[in-house]
């Protein structure tokens, strides 16, 4: 048992931090001014792209590039217009999601045509808790990238824990083409640690 009160907040509460006496629910959200530094400089100015995360300082953490993707087709049985698509991605691995790239195409005509396909559909982009990266769907042309002008999140990238899934959301519009192929790329850096032994 603790013996008093301070005991009792300095191991249970905040991470392990005493909490003060006075400690009581905020009822409001803090505001813009707020959230500034309480000492010396209240806000410092820090890149936003190209996108820069957070990479381990623990020797025995490495990162590895993966590519994970989702694709919707017109022959799909949930494939129809003005209707939203959901496709899952599983994690297994913790990662930092780095850029959204995609691509669609008119599979029964050239590839090369210039018309910009990526008009033609909705996308979004929904964490497992519920999590929005993109509030509502947009055309993909605004959210999206491509290898050529990769579609950086920016900051320190988008976190997903092991264990992890995302929700795709394509809806395709009226005016795409009757043979549509949409693909989306989640480039992403994985960090992975000791695999079958635990350091002491």
């Amino acid at each position: 048992m603790y013996n008093n009160r301070n005991q009792y907040n300095q191991f249970n509460q905040n991470g392990g931090y005493a909490a003060p006496d006075n400690t009581q629910a905020r009822l409001e959200m803090p505001t813009m001014g707020d959230l500034g530094g309480k000492q010396g400089t209240p806000w410092v100015r820090f890149p936003f792209y190209p996108t820069s995360p957070f990479t381990s300082t623990n020797p025995n953490v490495g990162t590895q590039v993966r590519f994970y993707g989702a694709t919707l087709l017109s022959t799909d049985t949930d494939y129809t217009e003005n209707q939203e698509a959901i496709r899952t991605v599983q994690f297994d691995i913790p990662c930092r999601l780095i850029a959204i790239n995609a691509g669609a195409v008119d599979t029964n005509t050239d590839a090369t045509t210039f018309e910009n396909l990526l008009n033609c559909f909705l996308f979004r982009l929904e964490y497992t808790t519920g999590d929005k990266l993109m509030t509502s769907a947009r055309l993909a042309s605004t959210v999206v990238g491509s290898m050529e002008n990769p579609g950086e999140i920016g900051g320190s990238g988008y976190t997903i824990d092991q264990g992890a899934s995302v929700v795709l959301g394509m809806t395709p519009l009226a005016n795409a083409p009757a043979n549509f192929r949409i693909d989306i790329t989640l480039v992403c850096l994985e960090i992975r640690g000791n695999r079958n032994f635990i350091g002491g």
